[in-house]
């Protein structure tokens, strides 16, 4: 019974659910995302080691078939494949970069607990 309640509660966000500001935080940095209704974003992510702040924006789209946003570009992504800082991590990607979007007990994540995970602010 336990197990289907945890099952039933996970489903894909509903677009217009994921306007507002995500936080994640990992052992390298801190980020802020901040999703608009206009398919604008902004990205804050501080360097844990130096304090450091790096700021990109750019577009993204949700298809809820997927469960997926699309960030069109300009979205920094700060670890390697190993979970490590990316020596380049401050220069946005130039291509798409696809995270899933996830309703969880009434909460909303972006990402993945292997990667870096935003969880939107209430």
């Amino acid at each position: 019974l336990c197990l289907s309640f945890i099952v039933c509660s996970c489903s894909p966000a509903k677009q217009d659910d994921l306007y507002g500001t995500y936080i994640a935080e990992y052992d390298v940095a801190k980020e802020k995302l901040i999703l608009n209704e206009d398919g604008t974003f902004m990205q804050e992510v501080t360097l844990k080691s130096t304090s450091k702040v790096d700021i990109a924006r750019g577009t993204w789209t949700y298809r809820q078939e997927s469960g997926y946003i699309t960030f069109d570009k300009n979205f920094i992504v700060v670890l390697d494949g190993f979970g490590k800082l990316r020596s380049d991590y401050a220069r946005p990607r130039s291509g798409l970069v696809g995270l899933p979007a996830i309703c969880f007990l009434n909460s909303i994540e972006i990402g993945s607990h292997e990667g870096v995970l935003y969880k939107k602010r209430r």
